[in-house]
């Protein structure tokens, strides 16, 4: 198998320490875990051309059409001083993303709670992390990412479970996918070292999607919805809605979805 020269020298201008590239895999996030067991170092990745069942939340599937995307697994095995902050690391992941799309390729994007990345209220990343334990004993975690780059990654509308786009469609600029990828793992570990500061939560918060908009919360199997003005983000990252008799709820990402309450319902 030959590993793109573009891969390559993007990989050698940041510090991960040991990577693995497939031109086809069935998911990166699967492998990344079971390389996590057999001892992969902290800041290892898992990058694949294309992947055929990927997963997002709730085990939905994730296919990476060839030459169209970024799927990446970065394997994190958190310091001491990180393991309060666990839950944070998929949206570290989504926080990364948008500072890189604001600032590499100008393109205004938001992060959709608690792990998708928005442009234009369209859907054009999700993270999924993954644990990996050895009893009470936590061995490290799988920050699985992927976007669509390129139209070819977008989904049958049929298959979409929200609005779906793809980066190119907001650029002005041809996208280099390799030279995104670098300065994604750059973004990931600078703000990795961000997280137990204000300014990672003022982030957070500045580039929450809906924030002041009415939205609706509701159990994977749709039951216990929750409607109302979406306040922002506690300091643990949970989300608060403002409801219509003034009460506020705080809501845990788990099976839960959260919408719009307009036209994307």
């Amino acid at each position: 198998m030959s590993i793109p020269e573009d891969f390559l020298k993007a990989i050698q201008q940041t510090n991960v320490p040991q990577f693995k590239y497939f031109e086809s895999i069935n998911s990166t996030n699967q492998c990344a875990l079971e390389w996590l067991e057999e001892g992969a170092s902290d800041g290892a990745v898992v990058f694949a051309d294309h992947q055929s069942a990927g997963r997002g939340r709730f085990d939905r599937p994730w296919v990476t059409q060839a030459g169209s995307a970024i799927a990446i697994s970065m394997i994190v095995k958190p310091e001491a001083n990180e393991r309060e902050y666990l839950t944070f690391f998929s949206p570290l992941a989504g926080i990364a993303l948008v500072d890189v799309l604001n600032h590499h390729l100008h393109v205004e994007a938001q992060i959709k709670w608690p792990n998708d990345v928005l442009i234009q209220r369209s859907k054009t990343s999700g993270i999924l992390t993954e644990s990996v334990w050895n009893g009470e004993q936590l061995q490290g975690l799988v920050v699985g990412i992927g976007i669509n780059v390129f139209a070819q990654s977008i989904p049958p509308k049929e298959l979409l479970q929200f609005p779906a786009t793809c980066l190119q469609d907001h650029c002005l600029f041809p996208i280099n996918r390799f030279d995104l990828l670098k300065a994604l793992i750059q973004s990931f570990n600078f703000w990795r070292s961000q997280m137990n500061s204000p300014e990672f939560m003022n982030q957070w918060q500045k580039t929450l999607a809906f924030r002041g908009e009415k939205v609706y919360i509701k159990q994977k199997d749709g039951t216990d919805q929750i409607f109302g003005t979406l306040i922002g983000l506690t300091s643990n990252g949970d989300l608060e809605i403002l409801t219509e008799n003034n009460q506020k709820h705080t809501v845990t990402a788990g099976d839960v979805h959260l919408r719009p309450a307009g036209p994307e319902k």
